[in-house]
């Protein structure tokens, strides 16, 4: 979510509290609706510090996942890079087939991997064929020394590392609350919010009656917010995780492709 749709979505529940109080305490009688108000504050009092306990229990949930969802990125990018390095030892041929289905695999999963959790909140179909013609490739090569044949082993234990990685990131994609919680955080902001107006007091200033309202509605509201942004971590706003891990693994290895003066990749015209 964007900072200023943040922004005025809690301005414009505040302003709207605000104007919903005033227009309560016209009609409220002098002393609040409460004949005696200890019994309805202390009332009050649980009501919002249950709402809040719920609340920043789905925001820590929330929080864990996109710390989850960033990590497992950081991890699918660097054992990506990895397995591109421990495809060195091969066969000249072997080695640039399996470093070209790298570099593919990077590009593809940023091209069209973070578009699909986006958008799908699942895997893209494009990356899953580059991860079939990677593992096969993988699979096809002449293993005829020791180095080798430790490289190999190498190679795919990192190729675990990578599935792992990709697994955990695509899991964080579709978000983590549910819709029944999202129903029961917005009755229970309503009802929190909407509770302030039993408190309206004709006798009282408009200006502390209005900052009231207003100031629960913005500690409320901004909390739906927060856990909102953080429920979708891939969204293409402002503080969302991009691949930028990912990023700068495939400039890394185009970096040493042309280091070596190896000629550009044409993902084109390898199998995926």
């Amino acid at each position: 979510m964007e900072p200023w749709l943040a922004a005025l979505i809690i301005v414009g529940a505040a302003a709207l509290s605000a104007a919903g109080m005033l227009l309560v305490r016209r009609r409220a009688p002098a002393g609040t609706f409460f004949k005696d108000p200890i019994p309805g504050g202390a009332v009050y009092t649980v009501a919002g510090t249950a709402y809040m306990v719920i609340l920043a229990f789905v925001f820590f949930i929330a929080f864990e996942s996109y710390g989850g969802a960033k990590a497992d990125a950081q991890e699918e990018a660097t054992a990506t890079l990895a397995m591109f390095h421990a495809a060195g030892p091969f066969a000249p041929a072997d080695s640039a087939e399996l470093q070209g289905q790298m570099i593919c695999y990077a590009r593809e999963v940023i091209s069209d991997g973070w578009p699909a959790m986006r958008n799908k909140g699942g895997g893209s179909s494009v990356v899953d064929a580059r991860v079939s013609a990677m593992e096969e490739s993988a699979e096809q090569l002449a293993v005829d020394e020791p180095k080798q044949a430790a490289a190999f082993e190498h190679w795919f234990a990192l190729n675990e590392e990578r599935r792992h990685g990709r697994q955990g990131r695509i899991g964080e994609a579709s978000g983590l609350v549910p819709p029944v919680i999202w129903l029961i955080l917005i009755i229970g902001a309503v009802v929190v919010i909407g509770s302030v107006a039993f408190f309206a007091d004709r006798e009282e200033t408009a200006v502390t009656q209005a900052a009231m309202a207003a100031a629960i509605a913005i500690i409320v509201v901004s909390g739906l917010v927060l856990v909102r942004f953080l429920d979708r971590p891939y969204e293409d706003k402002n503080g969302s995780i991009k691949p930028t891990a990912m990023a700068r693994t495939l400039a890394q290895m185009e970096r040493d492709q042309r280091k070596r003066g190896q000629a550009v990749v044409r993902c084109a015209d390898l199998a995926g």
